[in-house]
């Protein structure tokens, strides 16, 4: 490992320590109003988030499955599961392509072309950004505009127009497949061919909003499940939740968007709650994410690659 890689990792781990260091040092300085905050523990709402959280990555292996077919590749749902979750590890490590370069060594040795692996990995994960991108304009946007653009009405709206335009355009087969190949040249990576229609895109982008608004349902329900919150909050939860990830996810300079991801989620819950409280509520997302994903894994490690395909 060179002097030039082993310095961009310390900046990485460094960043992310300044990012926590705030943030933790936020909540320490204002214990008392943590302290002193409504907080009503209930731990069946707690088990019943988990669980909504279990729904939805269910779910989305269930995509993948339907993409991978897609490409003529028929594996079952238990080895993508296991592939899912044993390769989903590779996320908390810099770089965000050991997650892919996991799968594509997994799914090897069930007879997928690595090139079918790495172009369905690459579709699956902007589709599902770009839906949660759609579904935090969409949910965000009334309550970003009480806060910032009440003045500014035609502003807001102008935003809104542009961001949703942008993300539409994007979901042109062949627009979609130029950007991702710009992107992919400067990684240094092959090109992909994104063999679909406008059809599969629709029933894409639909999927994996379902899998944002299942995920913003168990956030709302971890929230309630700590203090009071009601279905109002449910659009700003889930706009929050959905674009926290994804900024998360494109912070390619962090690990799993540790750091980023708490940052970007404490801002939006400012709205709702003060804000030391949003900043744990921030702490714990993560937690209650990562625990979930565990689980997965441990979920995952006894199922047998024998299985017949679905």
């Amino acid at each position: 490992m060179d002097l030039k890689r082993i310095s961009l990792k310390i900046l990485q781990y460094l960043l992310i320590a300044v990012i926590f260091y705030f943030l933790i040092k936020s909540v320490v300085r204002n214990w008392s109003q943590v302290k002193d905050f409504n907080w009503q523990f209930n731990y069946w709402l707690l088990i019943i988030s988990f669980l909504l959280q279990f729904l939805t990555l269910f779910w989305l292996v269930k995509i993948w499955q339907r993409m991978l077919r897609h490409t003529g590749s028929n594996v079952s749902y238990f080895k993508l599961f296991k592939v899912w979750f044993y390769a989903n590890l590779g996320k908390y490590l810099p770089g965000k392509i050991w997650q892919f370069l996991g799968m594509i060594y997994m799914l090897e040795k069930e007879g997928v072309p690595k090139m079918s692996s790495f172009s369905t990995g690459i579709m699956a994960q902007s589709f599902s950004v770009i839906s949660g991108l759609f579904i935090s304009v969409i949910f965000l946007g009334l309550d970003l505009y009480h806060r910032f653009f009440s003045n500014q009405p035609g502003l807001m709206i102008a935003l809104v127009i542009l961001s949703i335009s942008i993300l539409a355009f994007l979901c042109y087969p062949k627009v979609l497949e130029k950007v991702l190949n710009f992107g992919l040249r400067i990684m240094k990576k092959e090109k992909i061919t994104l063999d679909i229609r406008g059809k599969d895109v629709i029933i894409y982008l639909l999927s994996y909003s379902v899998s944002w608004l299942l995920f913003g349902l168990g956030f709302l329900i971890l929230v309630k499940s700590m203090t009071q919150a009601d279905l109002k909050m449910y659009p700003t939860l889930t706009g929050a939740y959905a674009f926290s990830l994804n900024i998360g996810f494109l912070a390619i300079f962090t690990p799993g968007g540790i750091g980023v991801r708490e940052g970007v989620l404490v801002f939006l819950l400012s709205s709702l709650f003060p804000l030391p409280v949003s900043t744990l509520i921030s702490l714990i997302s993560r937690l209650w994410m990562t625990v979930g994903e565990v689980l997965c894994f441990l979920i995952a490690m006894p199922l047998r690659s024998s299985k017949k395909t679905k």
